[in-house]
């Protein structure tokens, strides 16, 4: 397991759980994994939109610093939402594929 580790550490990045690459290892059940893929396969989903809304909203936000942290958190929010709100349909596919 310390190999899977050191390859593929664990993730955290801003609201996001912790992924772990040994969850699998360590004897999950194929309930938990498909609760965990559903899971990633949101967040994957959330960073893709967060990109996507970062570039499409620096127009309206460029009007000094207080418009880059807010634009940060609603960007950030948004694509929270529409993750939770069924998104763009993208983490329904990754997940089918992931679990094939």
């Amino acid at each position: 397991m310390d190999a899977i580790n050191a390859i593929m550490p664990s993730v955290t990045t801003g609201n996001f759980n912790t992924v772990d690459a040994s969850s699998k290892v360590k004897g999950k059940s194929s309930e938990d994994d498909g609760v965990q893929t559903a899971e990633v396969s949101r967040q994957f989903e959330a960073i893709l939109l967060r990109q996507f809304l970062g570039e499409s909203m620096k127009p309206l936000l460029e009007g000094g610093p207080a418009g880059q942290v807010y634009g940060y958190l609603l960007t950030d929010s948004l694509a929270d939402t529409m993750t939770k709100a069924g998104g763009l349909g993208l983490s329904n596919i990754l997940q089918a594929q992931l679990t094939q």
